[in-house]
């Protein structure tokens, strides 16, 4: 499955793990254990066939929606995608009371292969569905649980939440024998009005916040299957499709992912971070303004989980956190815990850091990095679908929606 893109979802190798060293000088921050729940829900799904995929918080709205997947038995061998039935449920976070529930699948109709959502300031969300008769849709559906529009797009499309709440749905064709890509840009309002369309050379890398970045290179033959240029050319255009600035990366800088996090991380004010690692050795971002001219280059460690604060970023290596600004670096801070076999950094509803390490949930101001709340995740290992606000941790479990009011 294919969810929403984390702001800095990462997983490090079992051996960049096992090499951290033990812990020295890191804060002095016991995690506390979870309280007794504030109260818990209906029951949200059946445990014996579906689980908890993601639950987002709308501080706007005072709602938490929860996403569940249930795998379904296929009955037909025309396609090789495993089947699935998903369902969004709204609760009210103030009391767990159940506001609606929307399952996206017709009757008799196709099931999705794929998904992902896309969350709205304002509430709304966009659940973009692959279909097993290889058909895909957005549905737009209002904090009150009415579907506001729905479109149908190319299979296999991407479809991205911009800044403004608008969206970007990129349809690539291709490549052609030379290795060339051609992607169908369609530029849509939050009421699923078209608002621009193009048609560009190159496939379409990441688009948030006030920019869209695309790799117009030629991609290269592996065996049978077409790879990326490890050192592409890259065009960046704003939402109405107008391009800014391209700009071709030397040879010598593998931008296909090295450690983890986003390998692009756009900013607020459109200036865009690449990560890149040069011929082998050292791994570097490199800035961009939002006019293109290169500012600067950082070596990071070679392990880093490095994501975006927006005016800014964090890395994370080796129990230690490290945020920036564009001007250099503001703060650092050693965590206790050591990391498990997935470490995910996240930002959360009130724009605070999450950091998931192996058994305590940490959430730290994302510019100076003091820990404000560290609690024990061991409870939240059987379903793993949470989300932090304002002191309060909102969790899947046993079928319900849980809330917890920290310390």
């Amino acid at each position: 499955m294919k969810s929403s893109e984390k702001w800095g979802a990462l997983v490090l190798s079992a051996a960049v793990l096992l090499s951290a060293p033990a812990h020295t000088g890191a804060a002095d921050t016991d995690a506390g254990q979870l309280p007794r729940p504030a109260w818990t829900s209906s029951a949200a799904y059946d445990t014996s066939s579906a689980s908890a995929h993601e639950i987002h918080f709308v501080k706007s709205r005072g709602l938490v929606y929860v996403h569940t997947v249930q795998g379904i038995k296929k009955t037909s061998s025309k396609t090789s995608y495993d089947w699935y039935l998903e369902t969004v449920t709204a609760f009210d976070a103030s009391t767990g009371a159940k506001k609606w529930s929307r399952t996206f699948h017709d009757k008799a109709g196709p099931y999705t292969v794929e998904s992902s959502i896309l969350y709205a300031q304002n509430g709304t969300l966009y659940f973009v569905g692959s279909f097993s008769d290889k058909t895909q849709k957005i549905y737009a559906l209002s904090p009150d649980g009415k579907e506001t529009w729905n479109r149908t797009v190319p299979f296999d499309s991407d479809v991205y939440l911009l800044g403004d709440d608008s969206l970007l749905i990129a349809s690539t064709q291709g490549p052609d024998k030379q290795g060339m890509v051609k992607t169908s840009a369609v530029h849509c309002n939050a009421a699923g009005k078209t608002l621009a369309t193009k048609k560009l050379n190159g496939s379409v890398l990441t688009a948030e916040a006030g920019r869209i970045v695309v790799d117009t290179s030629r991609q290269i033959k592996v065996g049978r299957a077409w790879d990326r240029s490890p050192s592409p050319a890259v065009e960046v255009y704003t939402p109405d499709l107008k391009r800014v600035y391209t700009y071709k990366f030397p040879s010598s800088i593998n931008l296909l992912g090295d450690g983890g996090g986003a390998p692009i991380l756009v900013q607020e004010d459109g200036s865009i971070l690449f990560r890149g690692s040069i011929a082998g050795t050292v791994n570097k971002l490199y800035a961009f303004s939002p006019q293109g001219q290169l500012l600067w280059g950082r070596v990071i460690p070679a392990d880093s989980v490095i994501a975006s604060t927006g005016s800014g970023y964090v890395t994370y290596s080796k129990r230690l956190l490290t945020s920036f600004d564009l001007d250099g670096q503001i703060a650092q801070q050693a965590l206790g815990d050591q990391p498990g076999q997935i470490v995910v950094l996240e930002r959360t509803a009130d724009g605070q850091l999450q950091v998931d390490m192996a058994d305590t949930l940490y959430i730290l101001d994302p510019t100076h990095l003091t820990i404000t709340q560290a609690v024990s995740n061991l409870p939240l290992r059987s379903d793993y679908a949470f989300a932090y606000a304002d002191g309060v941790l909102y969790a899947a479990e046993s079928g319900s929606l849980v809330k917890y009011a920290l310390r």
